[in-house]
């Protein structure tokens, strides 16, 4: 493995929680020895794309990843093209509305509109990863890779139970993936969290490739069938939208 790879790899694991790594912490996760984490830590920090904290000693990711975090989405365009459609799909459902994005083998929630009374409205879980097999948006994301990808990424991806109801099986999985294809949507009825339900829908870029859907989370109590039909249509009209201008944004 290259020390760009390694590299590549330490960025990543500074971008889940906890958010703050001891060298030892670090070395540990990845597999990779003290020495050579250090040096590769002390580059990064070199170039303000890590930064050291001086009391815990602890790394967390610096402010250079901000700005190239972004240059992508201006380079995009997903902010200011997203931004609109998730407010009005949030003034019209009353709910918690995110465009979520697929990063290689995981996806995380870039952008949001809430309420401070709504789902998220204080948690803020921008950029945090959700588990493949739970939460519409990652399972939405994920039906659209591919089947060879789907298959690699469930024999080594962490498929964590977080309720009684999360499937953990990849051949289930592998199914209920081609069923989200088929509709054209992921519906997920308390597989993230006991109290929520989720939706997704896909959006297509200009090359016919899904790396982005619009979701929509709401408390199960809210979650009647007359509600989930008229969330749907909205995530289906804004997706649909997206879609088109992604399509025919120069």
């Amino acid at each position: 493995m290259s020390s760009l790879d390694k590299g590549i790899r330490i960025l990543k694991l500074l971008g889940e929680p906890p958010y703050e790594y001891g060298l030892k912490e670090i070395s540990e996760n990845l597999d990779m020895g003290r020495s050579g984490a250090f040096k590769l830590l002390d580059a990064l920090r070199a170039e303000h794309v890590v930064i050291q904290d001086r009391s815990t000693k602890k790394y967390h990711l610096g402010p250079v990843v901000l700005r190239l975090g972004r240059v992508y989405g201006q380079l995009k365009g997903l902010e200011e093209l997203a931004d609109p459609i998730l407010a009005y799909i949030h003034r019209s459902s009353g709910e918690t509305t995110y465009l979520t994005l697929w990063e290689g083998d995981r996806a995380f929630p870039a952008y949001k509109k809430s309420t401070p009374e709504g789902i998220y409205g204080y948690n803020d879980f921008i950029g945090k990863s959700i588990p493949v097999n739970s939460g519409a948006s990652a399972m939405a994301l994920c039906a659209f890779q591919g089947g060879e990808k789907i298959a690699a990424l469930l024999g080594q991806a962490e498929l964590p139970k977080r309720t009684p109801l999360t499937e953990t099986d990849p051949e289930r999985l592998t199914a209920l993936y081609e069923t989200i294809r088929q509709k054209g949507y992921a519906f997920e009825d308390r597989t993230f969290s006991l109290e929520h339900v989720s939706l997704a829908v896909p959006v297509f870029d200009r090359n016919g490739e899904v790396w982005s859907c619009l979701c929509l989370s709401a408390a199960t109590e809210r979650a009647t069938e007359e509600r989930i039909t008229q969330w749907l249509q909205l995530l289906k009209d804004g997706a649909e939208e997206l879609s088109l201008k992604l399509q025919f944004r120069r």
